[in-house]
C-alpha cells in the first residue's frame, strides 16, 4: 500500500501564488504609469526628465521580478526554516 504522507505546511501554497500574482499586477501598473510619465515628459520637451523615470522603473521591475521568483521558490519548497 502506498504512503499517504501529506506534509503540513505553515504557509499554504495559495498564499505564495496570490502574492506572486499581486506583485505581477503591481508591476504592470508601475510600467503603465512610468510609460505615461515618460511620454508626458517627452511631450513637454524635457527629455532630461525621462532618465530618472527609466532608472526608477528598471529598479522597481528588478525588485518585483526578484520577489516573484522568491514567491515561486517558496511555493514549491515552503519555508525552509519552519518546514
Amino acid at each position: 500500500m502506498g504512503s499517504t504522507y501529506s506534509r503540513d505546511r505553515y504557509v499554504d501554497r495559495s498564499v505564495w501564488t496570490a502574492l506572486s500574482w499581486k506583485t505581477l499586477a503591481l508591476l504592470t501598473t508601475v510600467l503603465a504609469v512610468s510609460l505615461t510619465a515618460s511620454t508626458l515628459a517627452a511631450s513637454m520637451g524635457t527629455p532630461d526628465g525621462i532618465l530618472p523615470i527609466a532608472i526608477g522603473t528598471v529598479a522597481v521591475v528588478a525588485v518585483g521580478l526578484a520577489l516573484v521568483r522568491c514567491f515561486s521558490s517558496l511555493e514549491a519548497n515552503g519555508l525552509p526554516v519552519l518546514e
